[in-house]
């Protein structure tokens, strides 16, 4: 099994030594960083172990049905945690800077994984760190009150 919640302390923590102008590095890394932590919040979520087996989540519409790998679908993992989704849904500032996170260039043909295959990037950092910061403090937050 893969260590999701590893892999996330380990790529957010890769980032800060990269230097400032690496822009599609960290772009990409930290973007696999979230993907990580949601990746092991649905796991928790359904009290299960690995990919593929039944969901224990008690009042939960995804009971007893199997969990599939998201993949690198970020809104896909929030919305397979319906309680996640729910709350998250009420949060819009949330929604929006997800979204900044998944298509860091604010196109949507290019992703945080696709981004590899771009030479260079123009965007701001700032802007997207604020909402890098943003997510990794909502998921962390609601993790306490949603587990």
């Amino acid at each position: 099994m893969d260590d999701y919640t590893g892999a996330y302390i380990a790529r957010k923590n890769d980032v800060s030594v990269l230097p400032k102008y690496h822009t599609i590095a960290i772009f990409h890394l930290r973007g696999i960083a979230v993907e990580c932590r949601l990746k092991s919040l649905l796991l928790l979520y359904h009290e299960i172990s690995d990919w593929d087996q039944r969901s224990h989540r008690v009042k939960d519409p995804m009971r007893n049905q199997l969990i599939a790998n998201p993949s690198h679908g970020l809104l896909t993992a929030l919305r397979r945690m319906s309680g996640f989704f729910d709350h998250a849904k009420l949060d819009r500032q949330f929604l929006i800077h997800l979204q900044k996170i998944t298509y860091p260039l604010g196109s949507t043909d290019v992703d945080y994984i696709s981004l590899r295959y771009i030479p260079q990037a123009t965007q701001s950092q700032e802007d997207w760190q604020k909402s890098f910061d943003y997510v990794c403090g909502w998921l962390e937050k609601n993790e306490r009150t949603l587990l």
